[in-house]
């Protein structure tokens, strides 16, 4: 999948307060080991716990940080959502 945002990109979020998450959806959320970044990803997978798999649109996994990076996330560091 190509990124469907671009670099600089405005988007429009609603405020993460517990609504249910789902596959595909896109978050805004602070990085689990530096939270001064601020990451915008896509969720491929919810785990039993109701942890989170991020991955960016980008099909070179190595050109930014996601999940295969630093695994699950949880939904404590959920800031945002965007339903595209």
């Amino acid at each position: 999948m190509w990124p469907v945002l671009d670099d600089g990109q405005v988007i429009d979020c609603e405020q993460y307060d517990g609504q249910k998450l789902l596959i595909g959806d896109i978050i805004v959320f602070l990085h689990p080991f530096n939270k001064k970044l601020t990451l915008i990803k896509r969720i491929q997978k919810i785990n039993s716990e109701g942890e989170l798999w991020v991955v960016g649109d980008n099909p070179d996994p190595t050109s930014s940080q996601d999940s295969h990076n630093f695994g699950f996330i949880s939904k404590n560091n959920v800031l945002g959502l965007n339903r595209d």
